[in-house]
């Protein structure tokens, strides 16, 4: 009696609990298959950095000391994949990239490499590119550059160029263009001419087969004009009636302009501004002024 009264129930609990057995374990299939492994085929990255042309040597691949940006390189997924070109400062950004470990073409006139690249899904994967020969190495990292920081002497929004006061590479001449990146310390886009001489900027920049130095960002420091500069060298130009003097460096030429309350010194003793002579070598502290020129606290008259 007890056995055929609950064979019914047991056997309808077991009926109504299989379709939702099925549900739960469909709805998991569906779900890890939409997401799919972070680096396997299921989904699709962004590839985004810069090609540089790399140099051989006996250890391997190098990248120069002052890499050389790469421009109008074309970068494609090999086989039917997306593709795009580099733009003036050799940066690229490549969209649809397949997950997992995929291999880009780099082609140009004089170029035709390859190189392997894990591409996490849905992520911005950032990479540097050195090319050498059908050889391209690819390793993390969106920028390979040069870092620029100091004052900014000279600019020309016009021309697209600011002159920055570097105190380990000395006066470097930065150009723009429309990839260039400006940004304030607000991290708000800001165009070149709100920069004005005695800002202080940083700047991220790709040598070109000019020489030039190519800016692929810009960051505006402090937007205010001043700061403490120490200029060295030999007097080629005074100019009495306006108490100042050119002095020419290692990296140019520099105003120092002089007033009631600049020091001058001599072998330790005092000086004044009349023993300032062509020929001489100086020692000069004082503040960059908005119009580039140095107004002297302290000259230093050596020799």
């Amino acid at each position: 009696m007890g056995s055929s009264f609950f064979t019914p129930r047991l056997r309808l609990i077991a009926a109504g609990f299989l379709p939702i057995v099925l549900l739960l374990n469909g709805c998991g299939e569906s779900q890890n298959s939409a997401t799919g492994s972070p680096t396997g085929p299921g989904g699709t990255g962004i590839v985004s950095g810069v090609v540089i042309l790399g140099s051989s040597a006996a250890k391997g691949i190098t990248k120069q000391a002052m890499p050389i940006g790469l421009a109008g390189v074309t970068v494609r997924v090999s086989g039917a994949g997306s593709s795009t070109t580099t733009d003036g400062s050799g940066q690229f950004t490549l969209m649809n990239v397949t997950a997992g470990n995929t291999e880009l073409e780099f082609e140009r006139q004089d170029i035709n490499a390859r190189g392997r690249v894990v591409v996490a899904a849905g992520a911005m994967n950032n990479v540097t590119v050195s090319i050498v020969g059908s050889r391209a190495e690819i390793v993390p990292g969106g920028h390979s550059g040069a870092e620029v920081e100091g004052l900014v002497s000279a600019t020309n929004a016009t021309a697209g160029t600011l002159t920055v006061l570097d105190q380990r590479l000395g006066a470097v001449m930065i150009q723009t263009d429309s990839s260039t990146v400006i940004r304030n310390e607000d991290d708000a886009t800001i165009p070149l001419s709100q920069i004005q001489i005695g800002n202080r900027v940083h700047v991220k920049a790709l040598s070109q087969p000019t020489g030039a130095m190519l800016a692929t960002e810009i960051i505006l420091q402090s937007d205010k004009v001043g700061g403490n500069r120490e200029v060295e060298g030999s007097v080629t130009m005074v100019d009495q009636s306006k108490k100042s003097f050119v002095v020419q460096t290692e990296s140019g030429t520099v105003t120092v302009q002089t007033d009631s309350s600049t020091m001058f010194r001599r072998r330790g003793g005092s000086a004044s501004f009349s023993d300032i002579a062509m020929g001489v070598n100086v020692d000069v502290n004082g503040i960059l002024q908005a119009d580039g020129t140095v107004l002297a606290r302290k000259v230093t008259i050596e020799g």
